[in-house]
């Protein structure tokens, strides 16, 4: 396993959780790369508006690997997702999305592109259409992004945030159904303890669909400040043979730099330095 830093694109405007945010982004990415990450996964929402042969040179400076791209601002900023009552919006949702796969391609066969919120809002009158509407989405963006190399990962959200998918039980569902083989799952610990029964039984469940990990610990901050059990969390990991990225999508508390320092040195104690 190893680890990574959630990284705020400049395109946003608006907070988000990431290590490091904000306009200077050689900044963020050699902050990441001093505090001992192995990698960065990037939250955009607009790849038009970014430089992905300069992001690709200061990945390439700094040794980071990309771990993955996140779309959670697709929606949360520009109110965009795949399923919803606005049919134009969720082409506009589709097109953007395959952009961030079109972006994602470029960086190497395999990158990640994740799917939060930017699934969109299901009908709650009729929930069944709307997980039949879901399914043909993924299933159009996934063989999209089949022939790119780019594999989409879908992540359960909690209920304070999203309607639908929100355990790790509804994503193996979703993928079961979808059942693509480029459509898996990423799992975030905060959203698993607010909804699974048991994080680690979870992972377990979800084994032959977990791609991508995000950590952050029950307040949201770095993993080790609050109640998690994180060492059963990457013994779990290490059990169901998991060697991707653990990346911390988390507040920045009290700052940036005590953020990271606190992350690395917390699931260093887990998680050795790659050879």
């Amino acid at each position: 396993m190893k680890i990574s830093a959630m990284i705020g694109m400049p395109d946003l405007q608006t907070e988000t959780l990431a290590v490091f945010a904000g306009p200077d982004l050689a900044a963020s990415l050699h902050g990441a790369a001093a505090f001992g990450f192995d990698g960065v996964e990037l939250m955009l929402k607009n790849p038009a508006l970014l430089d992905g042969e300069g992001i690709r040179s200061i990945l390439d400076d700094t040794g980071l690997e990309l771990a993955g791209l996140c779309s959670g601002h697709v929606f949360g900023e520009d109110g965009l997702g795949l399923i919803g009552p606005d049919p134009d919006s969720c082409q506009a949702a589709m097109e953007r999305m395959k952009a961030l796969v079109d972006f994602g391609s470029a960086f190497g066969s395999g990158t990640i592109v994740n799917i939060g919120r930017s699934r969109g809002r299901a009908d709650e009158s009729d929930p069944e259409g709307s997980w039949g509407r879901a399914i043909e989405a993924f299933r159009e963006l996934s063989d999209y992004a089949e022939p790119k190399g780019v594999r989409l990962a879908l992540e359960p959200v909690n209920h304070n945030e999203v309607n639908y998918i929100i355990t790790t039980q509804d994503g193996v569902r979703m993928c079961e159904d979808v059942d693509r083989a480029n459509f898996g799952l990423m799992l975030d610990t905060y959203h698993m303890d607010i909804e699974d029964a048991d994080i680690h039984d979870g992972f377990r469940e979800a084994r032959q669909y977990c791609w991508h990990v995000h950590v952050s610990d029950s307040n949201r901050c770095w993993p080790g400040s609050a109640n998690i059990d994180f060492p059963e969390v990457i013994q779990t990991l290490e059990e169901i043979g998991y060697d991707g990225f653990v990346s911390a999508e988390i507040s920045p508390w009290p700052d940036s730099d005590t953020a990271a320092r606190s992350t690395v040195d917390y699931l260093r104690q887990y998680i050795p330095e790659p050879d």
